[in-house]
């Protein structure tokens, strides 16, 4: 019985954050690089081919050196241009703010839920479930976030999880 509890539980957990995660993408679409930059820039070996697809061609300084095996030499590479890398870094932002804050208030909810309702194995699927997803939405967007909301919202979950805890044990 047990092992039945836990692995339910679990699967509530994990089931509720993929949902929680999957449903956001359906309904707000992430940045693709390929919608801002031709990925086929890498493909041009020339300056003409690498203007063709709205590239930056950067001539090597110096032809290569000779090598035993005959190479086509290549004079330079192409690269996409910085406004272009720029905008899907913005885009990406934009996105991974949106996928932090729906995935918090999810799981704040999945987790208020769980502490609130009195069947074992869904209340703590539901826990589990909702600091899974906390712990995406913030993963996702961490590595734009300052220090000082870093530490911010470290504070809040862990304040959280504690008031969980107390609540959970003083019901029993």
């Amino acid at each position: 019985m047990f092992k039945r509890t836990i692995l339910l539980s679990l699967a509530i957990a994990l089931l509720l954050a993929f949902f929680i995660g999957y449903g956001i993408e359906v309904f707000h679409d992430g940045a693709t690089y390929e919608d801002f930059c031709s990925p086929r820039v890498y493909e041009a070996r020339n300056e003409t081919a690498c203007q063709e697809q709205n590239g930056t061609w950067r001539a090597y300084p110096e032809p290569v050196p000779p090598t035993a095996k005959p190479i086509e030499y290549q004079s330079g590479n192409c690269e996409t241009p910085y406004s272009c890398q720029e905008e899907y870094t913005n885009a990406a932002t934009t996105h991974d703010r949106i996928v932090f804050i729906v995935a918090v208030i999810a799981g704040l909810i999945a987790v208020v839920m769980g502490s609130i309702l009195k069947h074992e194995v869904v209340s703590t699927g539901l826990i589990g479930g909702g600091v899974l997803s906390m712990l995406y939405g913030t993963i996702r967007y961490w590595q734009h976030a300052n220090n000082i909301l870093k530490f911010i919202l470290l504070g809040i979950a862990l304040g959280v999880v504690i008031w969980i805890a107390i609540k959970k044990i003083k019901e029993r």
